[in-house]
């Protein structure tokens, strides 16, 4: 194998895990002594990790041209065949391997809404258009980016909400999509956070040292902190670390790092 591929499909994904994918790959390549194997990621976006901001998007690409990972944005893959991958809306790569992330289209349900792709469409506290006391959270909705912290984000703004129609003394607030990426390398981390409610400008970007804690990549307020007991990480972050507990609302800009 000479050429190795990492792609992108269109629609509604999560993209972080195929960068993720390609750089450890590289490590993996490179701990061994295998020479020779040339590797490029294909993806729709005009930059890499695009959701993040183009400081985030700068930084990303200093990675992959550190490891000789080649990078090819604005194309879509379309099919793998005689050692080259097609594009659209143009062009071909060499490709022995493509790994490839799966295009998601939602399971249509009788009696619920749903777009032509299949998710179903909910107001900001969760709440299916057009039903009464009929909730939906995660990647089953229309939000375009599917990822786990959101999710768990989303089903706290259903739960605030079914919790204060039930007459608990809760104001429910609605969800408000903080995205936090960890992006392992093969060596040092890097910790990605941007408030996509107000744009890429409120974004911060950290290499090693975690900015939220606990620092696993699935973050939530009540879900991190579970998984990470049983995981055996210390709740608390340690003494000196500008990591903050994933509760804190960061309302102010944030600056970003490099």
């Amino acid at each position: 194998m000479r050429h190795l591929v990492f792609t992108v499909p269109g629609g509604a994904s999560w993209p972080l895990p195929l960068y993720e994918l390609a750089l450890l790959a590289t490590t993996f390549l490179a701990e061994r002594h295998l020479v020779g194997v040339e590797t490029t990621i294909v993806t729709p976006e005009d930059r890499p990790l695009a959701l993040f901001g183009a400081g985030a998007s700068a930084a990303v690409a200093r990675m992959l041209a550190e490891r000789g990972i080649e990078l090819v944005t604005g194309r879509y893959p379309v099919e793998a065949a005689h050692g080259e991958l097609t594009l659209a809306p143009s062009g071909t790569v060499l490709a022995d391997l493509v790994v490839a992330l799966p295009r998601l289209r939602g399971e249509p349900l009788d009696g619920i809404p749903h777009d032509a792709d299949g998710f179903v469409p909910t107001d900001p506290h969760g709440r299916i258009a057009g039903l009464d006391d009929a909730y939906a959270a995660g990647d089953v909705t229309t939000f375009p980016v599917k990822q786990g912290g959101l999710a768990a984000q989303q089903a706290r703004a259903v739960a605030e909400m079914i919790a204060a129609d039930a007459g608990a003394p809760v104001t429910p607030q609605p969800f408000r999509p903080i995205l936090r990426g960890l992006l392992l390398t093969g060596a040092e981390p890097a910790y990605l956070r941007t408030d996509l409610s107000r744009g890429p400008r409120h974004t911060t970007i950290a290499l090693g040292e975690p900015i939220w804690w606990p620092p696993g990549k699935i973050v939530g307020r009540h879900l991190a902190p579970y998984l990470a007991e049983r995981g055996g990480v210390v709740l608390a972050p340690p003494a000196g670390t500008t990591a903050v507990a994933v509760e804190v609302d960061l309302s102010t800009p944030l600056a970003v790092e490099h």
